[in-house]
């Protein structure tokens, strides 16, 4: 049913049924009936809706599922190499049965769209990086934290941003009490992050990490974008711009000496 579509596509961005009000226009009754099947969207509404949860339109008539082949997984598995991660890794991190993703990477079977996004996500690379191009199917990843792209909110509504990356790198803001606001002034971090964005971040302790959270990892030479993934008592810390190890630590544990790990709560392209 489409409105089972559009709520699943909702979910799977992490954001609120207002928001897609907001972006598309609509009022919450209208969007409750579209989802619970009572009304359907016209074509330009539902374009609309489709361009806001960044599908193609055609995404609504096709299933959710997709036949894998062999060049499949070897993407998957090349880009598991590429990223440092064991194959026990990946399927910690993602959550699934390791023996699911041996199938995976022998081209065995299909899978559902929420996996390989799901891997694409852990692997930090495009869902087209691994399955190619797919009909009815738009492969922007997105960074998985707050980005506004047409409307920026900002809190407070005029930031004094006097921060920038090398601030943070070189430790020149460790006297700053709670998140404060960060001028991205390089291009290290693209195409994760621009350098007209800005970040509005906060330094934390390991257990303060959640899973998913996307963050700034200073490992005591440069300043790394990274993702978390929690599992078994243990917070993983991923790069998400460029190859590299990931870092593990116990979430009760400290950080190691000269380490610091910066939580990014919002993520904004500044005008």
């Amino acid at each position: 049913m489409l409105g089972n579509k559009i709520r699943k596509l909702i979910k799977r961005k992490g954001i609120k049924q207002v928001d897609v009000c907001r972006a598309v226009g609509l009022s919450p009754s209208r969007l409750s009936n579209y989802l619970s099947g009572s009304r359907e969207p016209d074509l330009e509404t539902l374009s609309r809706i489709a361009r806001f949860l960044e599908v193609k339109l055609d995404y609504f008539a096709y299933g959710d599922k997709i036949e894998n082949t062999k060049e499949t997984g070897e993407s998957i598995k090349n880009m598991r190499d590429k990223r440092g991660f064991s194959k026990n890794d990946l399927a910690t991190v993602a959550k699934i049965d390791v023996q699911a993703l041996t199938r995976l990477e022998l081209g065995y079977g299909e899978f559902e769209r929420d996996l390989i996004e799901n891997l694409a996500l852990c692997l930090t690379c495009s869902v087209s990086d691994l399955i190619g191009t797919e009909e009815g199917y738009s492969f922007e990843q997105t960074t998985g934290i707050a980005a506004e792209k047409e409307a920026v909110v900002y809190e407070p509504s005029e930031p004094v941003i006097d921060i920038t990356l090398n601030d943070v790198e070189d430790g020149r803001c460790e006297m700053e009490k709670g998140a404060f606001w960060v001028s991205v002034n390089d291009g290290r971090f693209a195409p994760k992050v621009n350098e007209t964005d800005i970040l509005f971040i906060e330094k934390v302790k390991v257990e303060s990490i959640g899973d998913r959270d996307v963050a700034l990892y200073f490992d005591g030479e440069s300043l790394k974008f990274m993702r978390a993934f929690l599992s078994g008592g243990n917070v993983l810390l991923a790069p998400e711009v460029g190859a590299g190890e990931p870092v593990t630590y116990k979430q009760d544990a400290e950080l190691a000496t000269g380490c610091r790990v910066y939580k990014i709560n919002w993520h904004a392209v500044q005008y």
